[in-house]
């Protein structure tokens, strides 16, 4: 018999009344009474039990799926889940269908006999109502704080340029960028283009902003003295940045420029992947119009050749039409079943990710222990334990990916590549992000680093 043992923790006091080591201790006796001894430890340190969205859980499910495990033990229900859709789906979809039983020693909870497994809706749905009154309780306090005191309810790091949070949120204004968020709603006022306002605001000595963070900050009612919670807006407590006039000037600038894009279908098929083969930048994608024949076409340049003002020299490797990089490119993938243009080593030795995982659920336990028995600082509890489960995340994607991405090429390779000149964009994409890691412009040919 192949037994699992799931454990899961999620705050501080679940830390403290259910630890890893208490519930570690409670399945194996269990086990050892039954005479199972092939047991396998499965560890989520600091996730909650709302969602399915834990490593360990995910890797439990893989070897479910592989016909690894005959049998699933927690200390309660709870610790595998609080949601009562997630419980049934994990029991009825995952655990039965694999013959896997599910053993839940504190409720006395066994699927195998036909009680068990209706006692398991049942004990969900108090899990479930656990869960959402802790959350709604959470969010009442949020909202108190929001609607009431016009404090900041998002955490530390995702404070607003321009502010420092205090505790409590508290907002105040940090002075050193102050001026260039009044200067990016004055000249996007102006020149209707957060692209040209990078450009001039670098000029004048002001850091370039990601475009993920200008665009957002754009439509931030934050700078006019305003706080939001669950979507709605509340006069804040903090000083505002600029006037509500300007904010509404850049307003009118939005509403334009989405109804003057309207409808657009944006091609991002080789979004991030076409790279210069002379400087490494990446090449972005423009449009010119023919004035003669009032055509549209597009084409790619490395942004070091486009904007050399951002740069120590500009580059001149060529630029490359967007329909003779569609034609190179396509008919490259469709014919990778001829060309051989990617090779799969079956003969490398695979990542023992196994190992690797388990591994960092023993430093996991080990933190979880110095918590309980030794006083370590719950700061220092939550920093540690997020960069442990972030490893580990990190981990199991890998894994899965490249035992994912590898079959499936090879899958597709071997059913027929569609034609891709026939597919839409979102096949195209998707076909393009599945074999192709990079497109290098060299100065004759391209070169594609192939997934592999």
């Amino acid at each position: 018999m192949k037994v699992a043992l799931y454990a899961r923790v999620s705050t501080e006091q679940q830390i403290e009344n259910y630890s890893i080591p208490l519930q570690k201790e409670r399945m194996k006796a269990f086990c050892l009474s039954k005479g199972w001894d092939d047991m396998t430890e499965y560890v989520d340190g600091g996730y909650s039990g709302s969602n399915l969205n834990r490593p360990a859980l995910q890797q439990l499910q893989k070897d479910i799926a592989d016909k690894k495990i005959n049998a699933v033990i927690v200390y309660r229900l709870d610790r595998l889940s609080r949601s009562q859709r997630d419980t049934l789906y994990l029991i009825e979809e995952m655990f039965l269908p694999n013959n896997v039983e599910f053993i839940s020693i504190s409720e006395t909870i066994d699927t195998s006999t036909p009680f068990g497994r209706a006692m398991i809706g049942v004990m969900s749905v108090f899990a479930q109502l656990e869960r959402e009154t802790i959350t709604e309780r959470l969010r009442s306090g949020r909202l108190k704080m929001v609607k009431d005191e016009g404090l900041w309810a998002g955490g530390a790091e995702s404070c607003p340029y321009g502010f420092t949070r205090l505790k409590r949120g508290k907002l105040v204004i940090n002075e050193d960028e102050r001026a260039h968020i009044v200067r990016i709603f004055e000249e996007y006022v102006i020149l209707k283009s957060y692209i040209k306002v990078q450009k001039k605001l670098e000029k004048e000595g002001f850091k370039p902003l990601a475009e993920w963070r200008i665009i957002p900050l754009l439509k931030n009612r934050v700078y006019i003295g305003e706080v939001s919670f669950g979507g709605e807006w509340y006069k804040g407590a903090h000083e505002p940045i600029i006037s509500t006039e300007l904010f509404n000037q850049a307003q009118k600038v939005n509403e334009h420029l989405k109804y003057k894009n309207y409808g657009k279908i944006k091609n991002n098929v080789f979004r991030r992947k076409v790279v210069c083969g002379l400087c490494g930048e990446t090449y972005r994608s423009y449009s010119q119009k023919d004035l003669k024949t009032q055509t549209r076409y597009f084409y790619m340049v490395c942004c070091r050749r486009k904007m050399p003002a951002r740069y120590e020299s500009k580059c001149f490797n060529r630029n490359i039409q967007r329909t003779d990089l569609e034609e190179e490119i396509f008919n490259r993938i469709m014919n990778l079943e001829v060309s051989g243009e990617i090779e799969f080593n079956r003969k490398r030795t695979p990542v023992d990710y196994s190992t690797k995982i388990k591994a960092l659920d023993e430093k996991i336990n080990k933190i979880l222990d110095l918590y309980i028995e030794s006083g370590l600082p719950k700061e220092t509890l939550d920093v540690k334990l997020a960069d442990l489960n972030q490893q580990k995340e990190n981990l199991i994607t890998q894994s899965k990916d490249t035992d994912y991405e590898i079959t499936r090429m090879e899958q597709m390779i071997k059913e027929g590549i569609p034609n891709l000149f026939e597919c839409d964009l979102d096949t195209q994409t998707a076909i393009v992000d599945l074999f192709i890691d990079k497109i290098i412009v060299k100065e004759n040919s391209l070169q594609i680093i192939w997934n592999q």
